[in-house]
């Protein structure tokens, strides 16, 4: 790759285009050439430097790494902005930090400043969701002071899923389909929960309103069927 052989061979002197460089390597998954072009800017980083590849790491599943960027970036005396944020809570996500994911959104806004955005709650919900904490989670949702997004409820609608919490889960999926209407997601998820607990009557409503609303299952969604009725 020449692009490649021309940065590990020199250091160029251009800011943008090595943050350029990172965030291309970053999103193809090279990694290491990302981690390579970002410490051969030494001190020449800036917070857009710091921030693809703190998102790199995080969006790859190396949440330690991600983390331990994030400390060095604020050693180094760079403020964090929102985005950091995004990448930090969602590196807790997928780690399973979820106390470390609480204490990153309350410094987010007692030492930084930042408030939260929607993104921001749909990691917080995630963290704290996939982890068992759904009723936490729905908490979380309900003292947003902006109208939570899909992201948020499908956060919450996965959770719900993962730990078999069937009333949140209606919550999320009607949310879902109200923000949605086209989609069969919510409803084939809800109505496998329902037959799974064998509420077959909640399970038949569900598949009777996809019918009304002209819902069409799509491939990747299954086991909507006439069974029961």
């Amino acid at each position: 790759m020449q692009i490649h052989q021309l940065v590990t061979k020199v250091v160029i002197p251009d800011i943008p285009l090595n943050n350029a460089l990172i965030t291309m390597y970053a999103r193809c998954g090279a990694i290491i050439e990302a981690k390579t072009v970002f410490d051969e800017m030494k001190f020449q980083k800036d917070v857009i430097s710091w921030n693809a590849m703190i998102g790199g790491f995080a969006s790859h599943g190396f949440a330690k790494e991600a983390l331990e960027l994030f400390e060095s970036m604020k050693q180094f005396g760079v403020r964090p902005t929102y985005i950091t944020f995004i990448s930090v809570l969602s590196a807790c996500a997928h780690a399973g930090l979820v106390e470390q994911g609480r204490s990153y959104f309350r410094s987010m806004v007692r030492d930084f400043g930042i408030e939260p955005r929607v993104e921001h709650f749909a990691s917080l919900v995630d963290v704290v969701g996939r982890f068992g904490q759904v009723e936490e989670a729905m908490d979380v949702i309900s003292g947003m002071s902006m109208e939570p997004d899909k992201a948020v409820w499908g956060a919450l609608l996965g959770a719900c899923r993962v730990h078999n919490n069937v009333n949140l889960a209606r919550v999320a999926a009607e949310a879902l389909m109200t923000l949605e209407p086209e989609s069969s997601g919510p409803y084939v998820l809800l109505y496998n929960m329902y037959a799974d607990a064998g509420r077959w009557d909640d399970a038949n409503e569900i598949r009777m309103l996809m019918e009304k609303n002209n819902i069409k299952k799509v491939h990747g969604y299954s086991r909507v069927d006439s069974t029961c009725s």
